[in-house]
């Protein structure tokens, strides 16, 4: 085997990572660089305003961005574009990619018991692999389930018990909550059950079950080069639009003077939302901890908001009790062969299996990827600072191979491992916590000049398209001049509070 390195290859391949901001003015500027941050700039430049964005780390794209391990284009763990995208953000994709955006049929396994089970879940599948008593459980669960009652103060637990039964509860949802946040279910938030399971009861299962028998739905979309692709497809766009793009900066300090608007008026004539009535106005300076220094008229801000309120001079870096995140130590293992399995992702709730998910990212492309050798990526949960999070590449490549013989899954020898640790994947907290959490982001959110949206901006479980359409909406709020229609963000924060993860 080859030597276990941490990569080197975790760097931007678009050619916008040099761009230099100077100190300036600006209409808007945007706080983050993935998919949120990336998407709102280039659709407000594409309004007619000057947009700068600025990026703490060294590369644009956050969680969604690609690698390079072994030759191959990988991503920082298991993503796929779903097809429930809504029409405009699905519309902004295929512009920018045109036909490297492929229409891919989705091959995944859970493991139940001792069992695989194919994902998504077909009736004819289910049939031949559950066992009989496990398969009259769930369905006794599933019709009794309008029996359960489900409170806004229920936990984790409580909230799949009430929809989907103990049993699936049992089997599933339970060991995988616990592997993903290290903790039991019955100690995690119902809100985070809310925001991550769609099905709500038995109904819903068999709308799932009918859906998933016809071959479309059983597909996702993918970009031919990679998750990543579509981030950069995005930065490049922006760029193209006239954003100036600001990387390794954050906003070390940001202050607000409010004055009274003047009457709305006609702004640039882009195209875009009727302006809002007249009311107060800001203009947000904004330090970097370059030292540079600029001033908008709107900050849309998709970096956590506790980093917002420490740049106002608030200390909001005394956590909200009972809130922490949980991370991801992704470890790449590559393989000599043309394909480990046929499959794409295989789910895994098995204690004792460090992974969550194990996937195979040259099975959800048609791509340029090297013909002789594969890669699969093992997504393990960990806590910063803890034993998996502090282990070696090597330990770490060892605990993934033993995991990978416990499930009787192909035995491999790598020729190379390779791990990318990712800190603050998952927030985790219990019904406790929910009111200091909620209090923090509207604290955030109601600085005058600055609106919090994306994954991190408003502490959520989000997929990407959510995160798109998120940049639509505050885009779409802001008036031909430059100005803020808070009403309209109101309304669109109740569309994003529905949001629920498409598996």
């Amino acid at each position: 085997a080859g030597p276990p390195t941490e990569p080197s290859r975790h760097r931007p391949v678009t050619p916008h990572a040099d761009v230099n901001t100077p100190g300036r003015s600006a209409d808007v500027v945007v706080v983050g660089g993935g998919p949120a941050g990336l998407a709102s700039a280039l659709l407000a430049a594409r309004r007619g305003f000057s947009v700068v964005l600025v990026e703490a780390s060294d590369r644009l794209g956050g969680m969604s961005a690609s690698v390079t391990v072994s030759g191959q284009r990988v991503d920082l763990g298991s993503h796929r574009l779903h097809p429930a995208a809504s029409a405009r953000s699905r519309a902004l994709v295929e512009e920018l990619l045109g036909e490297d955006v492929q229409v891919r049929p989705r091959r995944g396994r859970l493991r139940l018991g001792e069992r695989w089970v194919g994902f998504p879940l077909q009736v004819g599948d289910l049939v031949r692999t559950v066992p009989p008593a496990q398969a009259l459980a769930i369905g006794r669960d599933l019709l009794t389930g309008p029996l359960r009652r489900e409170a806004p103060s229920d936990s984790y637990a409580d909230v799949i018990r009430a929809r989907l039964g103990p049993t699936v509860l049992r089997t599933f949802h339970g060991p995988y909550a616990e592997k993903l946040w290290g903790v039991p279910p019955s100690r995690l938030a119902g809100e985070l059950a809310r925001r991550r399971i769609a099905l709500t009861g038995g109904g819903d299962v068999l709308r799932k079950l009918v859906g998933t028998a016809r071959p479309e739905g059983r597909t996702f979309l993918y970009p031919r080069l990679g998750y990543g692709q579509i981030a950069e497809r995005l930065a490049e766009a922006a760029v193209e639009a006239g954003v100036d793009i600001a990387l390794a900066d954050a906003p070390a300090q940001l202050s607000v003077a409010s004055s009274p608007r003047p009457s709305a008026s006609a702004g640039s004539g882009a195209p875009g939302p009727a302006p809002a009535a007249a009311g107060p106005s800001a203009t947000v300076s904004v330090t970097l901890g370059s030292g540079r220094r600029l001033t908008a008229k709107r900050v849309l801000w998709t970096a956590p908001p506790d980093a917002l309120l420490e740049a106002m001079g608030e200390e909001a870096a005394v956590p909200v009790a009972g809130l922490d995140f949980r991370g991801v130590v992704l470890v790449y293992l590559t393989l000599q062969r043309p394909q480990y399995t046929a499959f794409d992702a295989h789910y895994v709730p098995t204690p004792g299996v460090p992974f969550v998910r194990l996937s195979e990212p040259k099975n959800y492309r048609d791509g340029p990827d090297p013909p002789d050798t594969t890669v699969i990526c093992a997504e393990v949960p960990a806590s910063v600072g803890d034993r998996t999070w502090s282990s070696s590449v090597q330990e770490l490549g060892s605990l993934v191979a033993d995991g990978i013989q416990r499930l009787g899954l192909p035995a491999v020898r790598p020729s190379a491992v390779e791990v990318i640790r990712l800190p603050r994947v998952y927030p985790r907290y219990g019904n406790d916590a929910v009111p200091g959490l909620r209090r923090l982001v509207q604290r955030a959110g109601s600085i005058p000049g600055v609106t919090l949206l994306g994954r991190q901006g408003l502490t959520v479980i989000d997929n990407l398209h959510h995160v798109i359409e998120m940049a639509h909406l505050a885009v779409g709020c802001l008036t031909d001049d430059g100005a803020w229609d808070d009403s309209r963000w109101q309304r669109a924060l109740g569309e994003i509070a529905t949001n629920v993860v498409e598996d």
